[in-house]
């Protein structure tokens, strides 16, 4: 009789369901891994509601933790039993951008969740390219495997610490606590910026970004940020703005708090065929480094585990609800209405 398990899913847009499916067959070169949590990421949403296109039937999902249940006869590296994570973008390794380091914008990219079955799902098959490529992880069984699930958004976070070249004592601003603001907070934090401000018009988010590390929080409802941002800085305004919201709108306007020679980062996705309209004298004439940031490497995901292993970044307070894959749509809603932090799913709930 063949084994099966429960599977989140997608067939075509609005269209999700939770199916049994027969649990993967390994070959000599892959693992199958046991999932223990899973993290609803906004391009799950954005996969449901359209707006990111995949092929279905495809089971969705791309954070994720586990221990591996089987290792295939070729694979060395690996036992049973071991606590792993993977990255799930998988370059090809041979394309120009690979070739001059910049993976994490690979041409010919495959990632789990999108082109390969993903983590909503009791069991997942890791195929042999992403242990080649160093994309599966060791973990420490110490770590908290909730936490362990959701440092694939934060190595992406990282990736645009890294594209803003934050310098100490900088004025850095961050627009959208979310979770992914709040991991640019703590991540900002460790590069020792002389101000660190939050952008956020909800309460309970400007809160937690003040006890992660942030100097100051704006409710743009209540005060004008640019205005503020110059009492802050002597009128100078910012060494660095890192937008976290897609919304187009924001974009125009908040470029605006940079400061001559300083940098602007687009680090959140927009609606597909979104467009801005900027003053190209402000860029030109201020020197403005205008850039975005995208995605991550397995390099920037192994960093990563490193600083949580090491306390030097803590996502506990992030985690808002751990629920169920049966209650994938309301986990999805929370995402889409930007209610919670972080959810994840336990697929044994």
């Amino acid at each position: 009789m063949v084994k099966t398990m429960r599977a989140l899913t997608f067939y075509a847009p609005k269209d999700l369901k939770v199916v049994e499916v027969p649990i993967p067959v390994i070959n000599e070169d892959e693992l199958l891994v046991r999932v223990s949590y899973a993290g609803v990421c906004g391009t799950d949403n954005r996969i449901y509601q359209g707006t990111k296109i995949i092929e279905g039937p495809r089971i969705i999902g791309h954070e994720f933790s586990g221990v591996i249940e089987k290792v295939g006869t070729n694979v060395q590296s690996f036992s049973v039993g071991d606590h792993v994570t993977v990255y799930p973008m998988i370059s090809c390794g041979d394309c120009y951008t690979c070739k001059t380091g910049r993976k994490n914008i690979c041409v010919n990219r495959k990632t789990i969740g999108y082109e390969i079955d993903g983590g909503f799902a009791q069991y997942i098959k890791i195929p042999k390219i992403a242990i080649n490529m160093g994309n599966v992880f060791k973990v420490s069984s110490n770590l908290d495997q909730k936490v362990v699930a959701i440092t694939e958004p934060i190595a992406a976070a990282l990736n645009g610490i890294k594209r803003a070249n934050i310098q100490q004592g900088d004025c850095v601003v961050i627009i959208g606590a979310g979770p992914i603001g709040l991991f640019h907070v703590q991540l900002a934090k460790l590069k020792e910026p002389g101000i660190l401000v939050v952008i956020e018009p909800d309460h309970a988010k400007r809160e937690i970004a003040l006890k992660l590390g942030a100097t100051h929080t704006i409710n743009p409802f209540d005060e004008n940020p640019e205005i503020r941002l110059k009492e802050l800085t002597d009128g100078e305004g910012a060494d660095v703005v890192i937008i976290d919201v897609g919304i187009p709108k924001i974009i125009e306007e908040s470029i605006e708090y940079v400061k001559k020679g300083g940098t602007y980062v687009i680090f959140a996705g927009a609606p597909h065929g979104s467009k801005i309209s900027l003053d190209p004298n402000l860029i030109h004439y201020k020197e403005i480094n205008l850039t975005g940031s995208s995605a991550a490497t397995p390099e920037l995901h192994q960093e990563v585990l490193d600083l949580v292993e090491s306390g030097q970044v803590d996502v506990t307070l992030l985690i808002s609800e751990v629920v169920g894959l049966d209650e994938w749509e309301r986990a999805l809603e929370m995402k889409n209405s930007f209610q919670k932090i972080k959810v994840i799913i336990d697929p044994w709930a």
